[in-house]
């Protein structure tokens, strides 16, 4: 039997969403999604069926009627976060499209993509009205679907939201430029392409925050940015736009195939633009530094006693780990290298092996950081660091204690306010089934949880153990006592209710943190 085709449209709407047509053979009667899950669920029960022909979920498209064989959507344009790349992210009057939210498998044949705009940005060019991209691509890119032609501008092809004001508009594209122009330098055999760009202000909750990422159309998305951003907000971009344009001088397919493969693409993006920004002056010494602590605190909070290779995706997903220790696991782990190649030697020189090793094993990656082309060399700390043996927490202590790099100090208020809210969510986990928590200045708010015995959502606790929640020395060691001591915790609201809690399971704390030395760690680095 001959199998047949698949062809999927995808189509800008002048009402700012998409059009999604799969034509699909009389033969087959539904048909699997390749990017499936509740997070997808989720987006693609805002699709909206055009007719009475097809039905789409979270696994999978399925024919309504017996004589259909075009199944037509309406996708509205969405800034929500989902896992992965979004389907439908609005850039201004422009939309950026990854195709992997709609690709399905081969059951019912193979599947063929074209797309449908007045302009359409996509593989560093610009189409217009309609294009097909390389099959073996096609599955899983993105594209830039524009109401109009836009040429190259400069430099740079693709689209700027003229919302985000001409002096954000001109730091991207100065940030931009120096990054490419920067690591072009500092990493010559790497491989780059030039992007898409695709920049939009967009709004939601929240103050101004990024999110992005940075595949062939290189989404900046900067939610509430203000058209004159202050120097912290402008720092916060600078970074943002410099990480992403990071990731176009790795090689993040190739790399998927390691064990570590999401702290490797991250945690070096967030290593490049560090030591960047650092030797650019986008960053003095002391916010270097900030930055820096910051990740290994999170680090440390969120892998807690356990080993780094023991830790499941979603708890690396969730707590961001994969950007906080890939941060602190890249900088400590190349200043403690071995032999004179500069940090970005190495990493071009990992990548470089990478390119060459198509038909071979694939370089050691703790290997090409710490010892590069060393002879007799052994790596020690990132394979500790990332290993299942030894707690991530017991192996930074020894790193700082052998180099220097840091100095234990303890638990700041902020790093306490972390770990009270994380012993408020195992709380609310034992009374609920699962936690909804929202901190804030000075109380944290209860989200809505079905199944709970004592909480209840709109509930604002202002106290623990009759001490202020946050900011207070005390709070999180008499809370952990109390659980010890009588497995509850006595808790105040706003309101005036007070309540114990049960708490079997103990929270323990972190009972370490560090302060970079920033002197011994540069000679490290600029050996």
């Amino acid at each position: 039997m001959t199998r047949a085709d698949v062809d999927i449209n995808i189509r800008l709407l002048p009402s700012k969403a998409l059009e999604v047509s799969y034509q699909v053979p009389l033969t087959c009667n539904a048909v699997t999604f390749k990017k499936n899950g509740s997070d997808v669920a989720k987006m693609r029960s805002t699709w909206l069926a055009l007719d009475d022909c097809g039905k789409a979920d979270g696994q999978q498209l399925s024919r309504q009627q017996a004589a259909c064989t075009h199944w037509r959507f309406q996708v509205p344009a969405s800034t929500d976060g989902i896992w992965g790349y979004p389907a439908a992210f609005p850039v201004g009057d422009a939309m950026y499209v990854h195709t992997s939210n709609f690709a399905v498998d081969d059951s019912c044949g193979k599947s063929s993509y074209s797309f449908s705009a007045p302009g359409i940005a996509m593989h560093a060019q610009v189409l217009a009205e309609h294009a097909q991209p390389a099959v073996e691509k096609a599955a899983n890119m993105s594209v830039l679907l524009m109401p109009k032609v836009f040429r190259a501008d400069g430099d740079f092809i693709g689209y700027f939201d003229p919302a985000l004001g001409e002096a954000n508009i001109s730091n991207i594209r100065r940030v931009a430029g120096d990054s490419i122009a920067f690591l072009r330098r500092a990493m010559p055999k790497a491989t780059f392409e030039m992007p898409v760009i695709a920049a939009a202000r967009v709004s939601g909750p929240g103050g101004p925050r990024p999110d992005g990422d940075a595949s062939d159309v290189l989404r900046l998305g900067l939610f509430n940015w203000p058209a004159q951003p202050d120097a912290g907000t402008q720092r916060m971009m600078t970074l943002f736009v410099s990480h992403e344009f990071s990731h176009r001088f790795q090689m993040r397919d190739a790399v998927d195939a390691y064990a570590n493969a999401r702290l490797m693409h991250e945690g070096g993006a967030e290593f490049m633009r560090w030591l960047m920004a650092l030797q650019k002056g986008w960053l003095t010494k002391e916010q270097a530094a900030e930055d820096l602590d910051m990740a290994l605190s999170e680090c440390l909070l969120g892998v807690r006693n356990a080993s780094w290779g023991k830790l499941s995706a979603r708890q690396i997903r969730n707590g961001r780990l994969e950007y906080h220790c890939g941060l602190a696991a890249y900088v400590y782990g190349l200043a403690a290298r071995k032999g004179k190649a500069s940090p970005f030697e190495r990493l071009d020189g990992f990548y470089e092996q990478l390119r060459l090793a198509k038909t071979q094993s694939p370089p050691d990656f703790a290997y090409a950081l710490e010892c590069g082309q060393e002879q007799a060399c052994q790596a020690i700390w990132l394979p500790r660091l990332l290993g299942k043996d030894e707690s991530m927490q017991a192996v930074w202590a020894d790193l700082f204690a052998q180099t220097g790099f840091a100095n234990a100090i303890a638990a700041s208020l902020q790093q306490k306010n972390a770990m009270i809210n994380m012993l408020m969510q195992g709380v609310m986990t034992e009374d609920c089934g699962s936690s909804s928590t929202y901190p804030q200045t000075d109380k944290l708010g209860i989200g809505e949880v079905k199944g709970c015995k004592l909480l209840r959502d709109g509930m604002n606790i202002i106290k623990a153990e009759n001490l202020p929640l946050y900011n207070h020395p005390d709070t999180l060691a008499a809370a952990v006592a109390a659980c010890k001591l009588r497995s509850q915790v006595r808790l105040s609201m706003e309101s005036g209710l007070e309540m114990d809690l049960p708490c079997k399971q103990v929270y323990q704390p972190v009972g370490q943190f560090y302060a970079v030395d920033m002197t011994k760690l540069l000679a490290g680095l600029n050996r």
